[in-house]
């Protein structure tokens, strides 16, 4: 179990940002099994059933009591299929978060209420496939139209998981200590490996040899060793749009998406999320195929109007 304070942990629920102005958050996660064993065996087994069991407990929480507000809608939502997404370093760009989909039920406790607040101690329940995600997109308003966060993309060389290389050698082939897991056309970013020429340093496209060997591409005429790669394009995904206000301003609905590139100058489109005319919403989209190094969402109004304002908070699991 973690703890964490108010200043870096959030809780978003359906579109609704349930963190609370204050509170201090609790996370225990509890791998779901079922019962294996026969009549007559010595021993009790179990296998998992690919689910989590997620409870959250926000201590403390000052919820808004006006109408529609959080404290309403806490005490309302009841059991329900809901997205779930919360994480423990805050909402900015890149930072991570994990992202649910599941059976979400609530236990509110009143602790007192001054002032248009009420203080209470909220537990949340999901069972759920948990996934780790990176964020797109905040809980921060947008008012241009279009736009997008292209600027500020997630370049997936800063999150992936890092695995250590062995040395390179005149066979043209990059060794690694464990198995590397990768398939021809992966896209690896290798840093920090010395000696070899030329170097195989940067970006480089992988044809595989075998489990512990791979080629990028280039003639080895002198070996190195140490460094490491992180793998940049992944295969399939899944995204979550989560939209916690909305004023259209004339404008009949917003469509949102999540864009990749493999360059960070040229994006495409990989995921379009149903087009957006009222909030609370939430929703996500399975992802088939490759993603690329970088990502970053975009959003446009449809139709005409002013004053517009909206907040996405959009996230990643590849």
């Amino acid at each position: 179990m973690a703890i964490y304070g108010p200043s870096s942990a959030f809780i978003i629920v359906g579109g609704r940002n349930i963190s609370g102005d204050s509170f201090q958050l609790s996370e225990t996660v509890e791998s779901i099994v079922e019962e294996v064993h026969g009549l007559g065996d010595t021993f009790e087994e179990q296998t998992p059933v690919g689910l989590a069991r997620i409870t959250l407990e926000a201590s403390g929480g000052l919820y808004d009591n006006r109408t529609g507000g959080l404290n309403e809608a806490l005490q309302g939502m009841g059991q329900t299929q809901q997205l779930v997404t919360y994480g423990f370093a805050g909402t900015a760009v890149g930072k991570d978060s994990v992202i649910l989909d599941g059976i979400y039920a609530s236990i509110w406790k009143r602790i007192a209420e001054r002032g248009g607040l009420t203080k209470a101690h909220a537990e949340y329940s999901v069972n759920a496939v948990y996934y780790t995600a990176q964020i797109l997109h905040g809980i921060n308003a947008e008012t241009s139209d279009p736009g997008n966060t292209e600027a500020t993309s997630v370049d997936h060389a800063l999150q992936g998981p890092t695995q250590a290389i062995t040395s390179s050698n005149v066979n043209d082939q990059v060794e690694t200590p464990v198995a590397h897991g990768l398939i021809t056309g992966d896209i690896v970013v290798i840093s920090n490996h010395t000696g070899s020429t030329p170097t195989i340093n940067g970006s480089r496209t992988v044809t595989v040899v075998d489990p512990t060997h791979f080629t990028v591409g280039l003639d080895i005429t002198v070996g190195g060793t140490g460094g490491s790669f992180v793998k940049v394009t992944s295969t399939n995904g899944r995204a979550d749009l989560h939209v916690l206000a909305l004023t259209l301003g004339g404008y009949t609905s917003v469509t949102v998406k999540v864009r990749h590139s493999s360059d960070n100058i040229t994006f495409a489109d990989l995921v379009t999320f149903t087009t957006v005319t009222a909030a609370p919403f939430a929703e996500r989209k399975a992802i088939v195929g490759t993603i690329q190094r970088y990502t970053a969402m975009s959003w446009d109004f449809i139709g005409a109007g002013s004053n517009q304002t909206f907040k996405p908070y959009v996230a990643l699991s590849r």
